[in-house]
């Protein structure tokens, strides 16, 4: 049987690095991949914002310099433990998946970034897209996309996650 392909947006990616209410799932999350149970995958756009979400908590005060130093390291070294692992796929920007964001962004009034995220999740044939972003599930569901708040229905997820 194959391992199931998760999809996580900027918003889950964060939640691993800096803590929030659903971090203790995404951390899960981490840990099934690590274990070979999952892969999951994210778009180097991703990477870009969480980077712009860090910079955004350090001019709001939520994160201190020493926690930004920290949560970047963290975030570098882990993901490159992990692509080496095979847990991780950090997936390219590809024109199918740009074009399919412009049409989302188009029929549903979504924003861009949150767009490409589907349209990169349904690309890789991901079977589950996990954010905390309430448009972004809203719209990804509508296009048939399998997908779960994870701040609000955590333990959805991990009943999807759970399934083999």
């Amino acid at each position: 049987m194959s391992v199931r392909l998760v999809y996580l947006d900027s918003s889950s990616i964060v939640k691993r690095y800096v803590e929030e209410t659903g971090s203790e799932f995404v951390d899960a999350v981490y840990a099934k991949a690590e274990t070979g149970e999952l892969r999951f995958v994210f778009s180097i756009w991703n990477i870009g914002e969480v980077l712009g979400v860090f910079g955004k908590y350090v001019s709001r005060g939520l994160l201190s310099k020493e926690m930004l130093k920290t949560a970047l390291l963290d975030f570098i070294s882990e993901s490159t433990k992990m692509v080496r692992l095979g847990s991780l796929q950090i997936l390219p920007m590809t024109t199918k998946s740009l074009v399919e964001s412009w049409l989302l962004v188009m029929k549903h009034h979504v924003y861009e970034a949150d767009a490409l995220q589907i349209s990169t999740s349904e690309e890789a044939n991901c079977s589950l897209l996990l954010s905390a972003d309430v448009r972004l599930v809203q719209v990804a569901e509508k296009e048939g996309v399998n997908a779960v708040n994870i701040e609000a229905e955590p333990e959805k997820a991990l009943t999807i996650l759970s399934k083999t």
